[in-house]
């Protein structure tokens, strides 16, 4: 009978020295595309605690739990990491965008998913301060998608969507860091930023959506609910 251990290692475990060429260098994608990962997500985290400046391949290897001669074969600079970081976060804005909502489901999304992930808002406060403030394809589509708004048959003329968009995206990030010094316990903030953006989907609703298309004068003030319910006119 064939000694298996001989193929399967001391614990009846195949190792990579074990497989053929074609899965030894598919093994070998996959470490590589799983280091390269946990670098980016490292990378994403002390950027996001400390900003871009502070980032240093050796610190990024230590804490993905990596050595930095692997760290060296993916990113040769801080720079290089640094638009890796970039180029992640603006493909989740894109997949955040890609589902369709209307403009007050839009803003309330925003609102609270910064507030719940206060490192996304830290790292777009990092690239504004930076001067990147396009993102690439990820700030675009944010644009595009209130330029759609803009051209709504129920909204008023002459609105400015990159305009529209920064204030809102400004409000949003803003908000994301006075909400715990506002409402204090994690329950409290996530109270505070219900009405946070009922209050901002009312005044953005009033500033684009002609006044046939508004909520009518009988109804209550919107609410968080009234917001969360699709019905943004």
């Amino acid at each position: 009978m064939k000694d298996r251990s001989a193929s399967t290692g001391a614990k009846g475990h195949r190792t990579k020295r074990d497989l053929g060429p074609g899965d030894r260098e598919r093994a070998l994608r996959s470490d590589a595309k799983a280091s390269r990962k946990a670098l980016v997500v490292a990378a994403r985290a002390l950027f996001a605690e400390r900003g871009p400046d502070a980032l240093t391949i050796v610190e990024v290897a230590k804490t993905a739990g990596l050595n930095r001669s692997t760290a060296y074969q993916h990113f040769r600079s801080r720079e290089e990491l640094t638009q890796a970081v970039a180029e992640e976060f603006a493909t989740e804005l894109r997949e955040l965008l890609a589902e369709p909502r209307g403009l007050a489901d839009q803003i309330d999304f925003f609102v609270h998913y910064f507030q719940e992930h206060p490192d996304i808002a830290r790292l777009w406060m990092f690239h504004l301060l930076a001067g990147q403030t396009r993102l690439r394809e990820g700030w675009g589509d944010y644009i595009e998608s209130l330029q759609e708004v803009a051209k709504s048959p129920r909204s008023l003329p002459g609105i400015d969507a990159e305009m529209l968009g920064i204030i809102g995206l400004t409000s949003g990030l803003v908000w994301s860091v006075m909400s715990r010094q506002h409402g204090g316990s994690e329950k409290a903030a996530a109270a505070e930023t219900d009405r946070f953006a009922a209050e901002m989907s009312r005044l953005f609703l009033a500033g684009t959506r002609k006044p046939e298309h508004l909520p009518s004068a009988a109804e209550p003030a919107r609410t968080p609910e009234a917001v969360r319910d699709g019905s943004d006119t």
